[in-house]
């Protein structure tokens, strides 16, 4: 793709197409990209223009810091996790049903937000239970911006792995660049309507070249060991 809004929008649809529901939860404050897709899905931007779906709930962001939840109490991670799966009770009383939980890994426009450890893998505990999928948003903290992990859900511990992962911006360092990976069960769900999907950049062999010399110096410069570094002297 050539840029966020068209992996994430690709990413919603997937979610749709494979549980056949319509249902999206999002995290207060996202954002996910400026489609009227994306915009219905993003709080930050449909607070200020049409207002919220009934198909999209908001749950609270997992902010320990100025949230519900904050460092001092026992179980944060859990505790805004139990949130999520309240909203989907809530979703199910109203006799719809979820496609997808939506997340960024590390909120960004809700305040560069370090998620309370166990927050994802209890969340897609609850949304696998429900028949949804878990989508992580990577557009602005994949390919190492985290420094110790390549991916920002990596953080969340070895266990989670997301169903869905968009990714774009630092993929091609400036050049328009981005991309959806997933399991084989939802790709093949996508496409079992018959409904060709095409896009007409993807797959530039331009833009795959730009794709590969960004990890062949993201590797060789260590520029994962340098935000590992800077960070470590920031925090």
């Amino acid at each position: 793709f050539v840029y966020r809004s068209e992996a994430n929008d690709l990413a919603l649809r997937l979610a749709q197409q494979y549980t056949q529901h319509d249902d999206v939860i999002v995290l207060d404050h996202a954002y996910h990209g400026h489609l009227k897709s994306l915009i219905d899905i993003s709080p930050y931007k449909f607070r200020k223009l049409a207002g919220q779906k009934e198909w999209v709930h908001v749950a609270p962001l997992p902010d320990t810091y100025r949230g519900m939840y904050r460092e001092d109490h026992p179980a944060p991670g859990k505790a805004y996790a139990d949130t999520v799966k309240d909203l989907i009770e809530e979703v199910h009383k109203k006799d719809r049903k979820i496609s997808a939980f939506f997340a960024e890994s590390l909120p960004s426009v809700g305040g560069q937000i370090v998620l309370p450890e166990g927050y994802f893998s209890k969340v897609a505990e609850y949304v696998h239970s429900a028949g949804g999928v878990f989508v992580a948003d990577e557009v602005q903290t994949g390919f190492g911006r985290t420094g110790s992990c390549f991916w920002g859900f990596q953080l969340q511990g070895e266990g989670f792995c997301p169903d869905i992962v968009t990714m774009g911006k630092p993929m091609g360092n400036g050049h328009p660049l981005a991309c959806v990976a997933t399991t084989v069960g939802i790709a093949e769900a996508f496409t079992a309507n018959q409904v060709e999907y095409f896009n007409t950049f993807g797959g530039n062999p331009v833009s795959c070249a730009v794709g590969l010399a960004v990890l062949d110096v993201i590797e060789e410069e260590d520029l994962r060991g340098n935000a590992t570094r800077v960070g470590t002297r920031l925090m």
